[in-house]
């Protein structure tokens, strides 16, 4: 979601394909073929595209803006991201919920192992999560965590209609992505629940859907 996200911010062209973790670089997604050229993980993408296509986001920021996005997009991508696997996978209801979602995105695998699939990866991101850290939390712990997390974003964006001001720059796609991750799930969560009670967080998310993504139903 970050990178389709930055890509409609940048206007970018693309096409969605399903993926291939047999020819995935790093053997994770997202991935792009670019004229031939495999690449992966968003922000090395996101570099590529910049130098290649010249459309840059963050191009009016200053050195103290562009300093602060990397802060905030570091948030998201190394805390706030674990956070929200720990819900999807670590609670046993949201896993029950989310167990057959993740079996119906493996489009091109037969019907009669999606849900071994889904265990699989059920499997590799409990591992995961306890070999970064935050598995080894308990629930409540993690969502103490979280709830800092979500604050933090909510306060530094204030009144502004996007983290760094009046327009939208890379770090809204990242923030978006995993703020509408979080808060815009039918998983029980205090984190979510948290998310949803800070007004100012919870526009934030609707104008981002609404203007990159506004055939997207509404959560």
């Amino acid at each position: 979601m970050k990178l389709e996200t930055w890509l409609r911010l940048a206007d970018i062209p693309y096409t969605i394909a399903a993926p291939d973790f047999n020819v995935a670089p790093k053997g994770k997604i997202p991935y792009v073929d670019d004229a031939g050229a495999l690449m992966g993980d968003s922000t090395l993408i996101i570099e590529h595209l910049i130098a290649t296509r010249g459309r840059d986001p963050d191009a009016g920021l200053s050195r103290e803006e562009r300093a602060i996005s990397v802060a905030f997009r570091r948030l998201c991508k190394e805390n706030l991201y674990w956070v929200t696997l720990k819900m999807r996978y670590s609670d046993p209801h949201n896993w029950s919920l989310y167990r057959p979602v993740l079996a119906g995105m493996q489009t091109t695998a037969p019907p009669d192992v999606k849900l071994a699939i889904a265990d699989t990866i059920y499997r590799n991101m409990i591992e995961q999560l306890q070999n970064q850290g935050l598995g080894r939390h308990s629930l409540e712990e993690v969502d103490r965590i979280g709830m800092a997390d979500l604050t933090a974003l909510s306060d530094f964006l204030g009144a502004k209609p996007f983290l760094m001001g009046d327009r939208p720059t890379s770090v809204d796609a990242t923030a978006y992505s995993h703020v509408a991750n979080t808060i815009e799930v039918p998983l029980q969560s205090t984190v979510r629940d948290h998310g949803r009670a800070l007004p100012n967080l919870v526009a934030y998310c609707e104008r981002m859907r609404e203007r990159f993504f506004p055939d997207l139903p509404r959560a």
